[in-house]
């Protein structure tokens, strides 16, 4: 029996081997070598998707300006069109992945695809665009999760008075534990990534348990919530709010590319990042339920568009729970949830940044395009995507 068992390890070993090496004769033939190790599964590197994806979370922060701009049924109406769009954009992706599986992806994209005179421009453009927004969405999510965090602080301790520099130290503790469980726990990042997975999926359903539940039977009227598109924004062109509450909810669904930029570190990535974000252009469908419950729990409107804490979110569950133990909870789960798409975005930008410097794209290019031989990711580029998000919120406060 141990000898059997042995040549099954052996013969699995040996075939994962094979794989290795025809994943690297393919990426050698679009003119790299393998840098990393190819840790993520399947299943790890569609956690990681998921994780950075985290539309309901998304949703979630975005729901008090969505109410402004067109109530209920705008948001709701809004969020299967930008569902859509989005599954639409990720299929496409998925195509492209499937021909050319580099973690350049955008960048490099759109250099295989471009007429060869505007090549050059078009993958420099991507390069940069594709920079900026990672960057740009990771100071956000790392702004809520401080701001989330001191909302609950605030409803423990009434008497704590929340400043602008009290905020800014959380943002920036976020941002620099993100770049050290992706540097630190480079190894793990996988296991982290299924992790959340798991714990934001039983969070989205222990969320609108509880808050149906507790709510009932007082609920918000139907033809409020499937029908009702009053504005608070003294605006008068609907169209014009349309189209702000439709990209307000686009927010929730940005980062379907992630297992793109890390298409290196997969086994048969022609088949398995495609895969990855064909499964993850599902994920938008995941916010409806939940903005349904969000809805149907919301009795005074106006405190959800103009929250006293800031965060429209906590006033939804508060309306609708009456417990401020109960709505700690289920912002720390919130919060825990926001907290993994912080993690899964340093690790996509970093992939991002570095593939792009591999072809000095970027001043410095030379530091970024490292790999570190301790830690087996480019170390470099996530304290780069770190520092300059930091950067980037004391120019703004400032």
């Amino acid at each position: 029996m141990s000898n059997i068992t042995t040549e099954d390890g052996m013969d699995k070993a040996n075939t994962m081997h094979r794989e290795n090496n025809t994943d690297d004769l393919e990426l050698e033939a679009q003119g790299y070598k393998r840098a990393m190790p190819r840790r993520f599964s399947l299943l790890s590197l569609l956690s990681l998707s998921f994780a950075l994806t985290a539309s309901w979370n998304g949703f979630g922060s975005a729901i008090g300006t969505g109410l402004a701009e067109f109530s209920a049924s705008g948001v709701l109406w809004t969020l299967i069109i930008a569902a859509t769009m989005s599954w639409i954009v990720s299929l496409g992706m998925a195509e492209l992945s499937s021909a050319y599986p580099n973690s350049g992806a955008q960048y490099y994209w759109s250099f295989r695809v471009a007429a060869p005179e505007w090549a050059p421009f078009a993958s420099y453009v991507s390069a940069c665009v594709s920079t900026a927004g990672w960057w740009l969405g990771n100071a956000s999510v790392a702004n809520f999760i401080a701001a989330m965090i001191l909302a609950m602080v605030k409803i423990s301790i009434p008497e704590y008075t929340i400043h602008p520099w009290h905020q800014w130290l959380l943002y920036t503790a976020v941002l620099w534990l993100a770049v050290a469980i992706n540097v630190f726990g480079s190894r793990f990042v996988p296991l982290f990534s299924k992790f959340f997975l798991y714990f934001s999926l039983a969070s989205l359903l222990a969320t609108i348990i509880a808050i149906l539940a507790c709510a009932a039977p007082n609920f918000q009227k139907a033809s409020w919530v499937f029908g009702d598109t009053t504005n608070s924004t003294g605006w008068d062109n609907k169209g014009l709010l349309f189209i702000l509450c439709l990209l307000n909810n686009a927010y929730g669904f940005m980062g379907t590319d992630a297992g793109a930029h890390l298409a290196e570190e997969i086994p048969n990535p022609m088949v398995n990042v495609p895969k990855v974000i064909v499964s993850g252009s599902y994920f938008p469908q995941i916010p409806w339920p939940f903005a349904l419950a969000c809805l149907f729990v919301t009795v005074d409107v106006e405190r959800v568009i103009a929250p006293p804490s800031g965060l429209p979110l906590i006033e939804i569950y508060y309306q609708a729970t009456g417990s401020k133990a109960a709505t700690i909870a289920l912002l720390a789960a919130f919060a825990l949830c926001m907290f993994g798409c912080a993690t899964a975005n340093i690790a996509g930008s970093s992939r991002q940044i570095w593939a792009a410097s591999r072809d000095n794209a970027f001043p410095g290019s030379r530091w970024w395009s490292q790999v570190s031989p301790r830690f087996q990711m480019p170390l470099n580029a996530a304290v780069l995507s770190a520092v300059f998000t930091m950067a980037n919120s004391t120019l703004t406060k400032s």
